[in-house]
């Protein structure tokens, strides 16, 4: 009996493992920051944190508390957004579960840690352990969007331009401008 439980627990270490290098590779990079700024539709984001310095005039943010997102509705946001002062405590797993749950794109600013600690994972770890492990520190914004059971976690990673070699973090406009290009054809469809 405890060689089939071995096996059952090492199935499912391979299984998480697998998931997690799906999700990496899969995610979306952009590294090409344009400078076009969205143009879109007007887009309702919920924030957690200040509201980020945007160029965009239709884009509307409303503040919210991290514990405001467990009892909102985001159903009635296009994305959510939550600022890097917040991201310690966005990783703690009651959080995780309404990233999990709410079925709205969720976007992680200023990340270390790309999107690992904010996702619903055997076994979760903090926001500081993974940030020491993986110091993404050229991605300027990652989000995720759960998409089931079957489909699992389904991934963004927005990056500061390189250029001459050198990491060009002057152009954080650009990146949100790129973030809002992709909660825009996430709004399309579902519409």
């Amino acid at each position: 009996m405890r060689g089939w439980l071995v096996i059952i627990k090492s199935k499912k270490l391979l299984l998480t493992i697998l998931t997690l290098m799906l999700f990496l590779l899969s995610s979306c990079q952009t590294n090409n920051v344009k400078e076009e700024p969205y143009d879109g539709v007007p887009l309702k984001i919920a924030v957690v944190g200040e509201q980020p310095n945007v160029r965009e005039g239709q884009i509307n943010f409303n503040e919210l508390s991290l514990s405001e997102l467990r009892n909102s509705n985001l159903r009635k946001y296009d994305a959510v957004f939550i600022m890097e002062d917040h991201l310690s405590d966005a990783s703690n797993s009651k959080y995780v579960e309404v990233y999990k749950n709410k079925n709205v794109p969720f976007f992680f600013v200023g990340s270390q840690a790309n999107t690992i600690p904010f996702q619903d994972l055997e076994n979760p770890v903090s926001y500081e352990v993974e940030a020491e492990k993986v110091n993404g520190t050229q991605n300027s914004i990652s989000g995720i969007l759960y998409e089931g059971e079957e489909k699992g976690y389904r991934g963004w990673k927005f990056a500061y331009p390189i250029k001459n070699s050198e990491v060009q973090r002057d152009n954080v406009k650009g990146i949100y401008s790129q973030v809002f290009k992709v909660v825009e054809k996430e709004v399309n469809k579902n519409s």
